[in-house]
């Protein structure tokens, strides 16, 4: 039996489709299944608790009291308080991450956690980028990170969705301040101008 050229492209094309298919389903089947671990937090333990929660919280209000008042201010800061307060503030948000962990290095910050996904569905991610602080609220950009088992090449397609999940989440902070911050080994420093 002899194919003609029209088939040969229907069969292509079918090939070419299942082929897809089958790699965004071990793509996603990955996702879900696998774990990229946590963040590096260099050996330090990450602790989380209400009272580190607050302890952020206080620096946080005294860092805006100075501000409010003329003054230059900064606070410094580390991963367990970090990593609480921010579990306070996704709590409070009804946001869909769990188990985050804030981690600083002097290449900056990374975090890891779990996404509250499709059909509730979780997919554990671990993220690295930029922190900004330049505009009305802040946000993060450049994202490198890990999902699931998924590798690296394959992991760009999640890159977007996560970094607008963050991304939504950092709206609901408001800047009032001109504020940088610096991380070094375990600690962040935020510093701002009134």
């Amino acid at each position: 039996m002899m194919l003609s050229p029209i088939r040969l492209i229907l069969m292509a094309i079918g090939a070419a489709v299942g082929l897809a298919v089958i790699l965004a389903v071990a793509v996603l089947a990955a996702a879900f299944a696998g774990d990229p671990g946590e963040c590096d937090s260099g050996g330090r333990e990450v602790q989380s608790s209400s009272t580190l929660a607050d302890q952020l919280q206080a620096k946080l209000d005294q860092l805006n009291a100075q501000l409010d008042a003329g003054q230059p201010a900064s606070i410094t800061f580390d991963e367990s308080e970090a990593t609480s307060r921010g579990r306070r503030f996704l709590d409070d948000e009804n946001a869909p991450i769990a188990d985050l962990k804030i981690c600083f290095s002097s290449d900056g910050p990374s975090a890891s956690g779990s996404l509250d996904a499709v059909l509730g569905l979780d997919v554990t991610a671990k993220v690295s980028g930029d922190f900004l602080l330049d505009g009305e609220h802040p946000r993060v950009d450049n994202l490198d990170i890990d999902v699931g088992a998924v590798p690296g090449l394959a992991a760009g397609g999640f890159e977007g969705a996560v970094e607008g999940v963050i991304n939504d989440q950092l709206e609901h902070i408001s800047l009032d301040h001109q504020l940088t911050i610096t991380f070094g080994e375990g600690t962040a420093t935020l510093s701002g101008q009134p």
